[in-house]
């Protein structure tokens, strides 16, 4: 199938019910399971047309939401979310289309 591009939205890990192992947060998991659930059903019904549609965690960054103790810095996490889209457009339209990754590439558990 012909390249036809993608659509990556930004989700978060907080938005995989099964990676759920701690309490807290429970509306922005809502909010961020939803969308999973949205780019899931998308990715079925465009991905016959070539079209790859996924769900990336920027990882937990030093922002004004993520706070001064969080794991990356915003160019560790904008560098792999854009490696990650240039890999999903130049790949395998099976390898991308419907799925969960980590802003380094790693494919998550919905």
């Amino acid at each position: 199938i012909k390249n036809k591009g993608a659509f990556a939205f930004i989700s978060s890990k907080m938005g995989s019910v099964s990676n759920i192992v701690s309490g807290g947060a429970p509306l922005y998991r809502a909010s961020k399971a939803a969308l999973n659930a949205v780019v899931k059903t998308a990715s079925i019904e465009h991905g016959a047309h070539g079209v790859r549609c996924f769900v990336m965690h920027p990882g937990w960054v030093k922002t004004d939401m993520g706070g001064a103790g969080a794991d990356i810095d915003p160019t560790t996490s904008i560098t792999g979310v854009r490696k990650v889209i240039t890999n999903a457009l130049n790949g395998n339209l099976a390898d991308y289309n419907g799925k969960f990754f980590n802003y380094d590439g790693e494919e998550l558990s919905w």
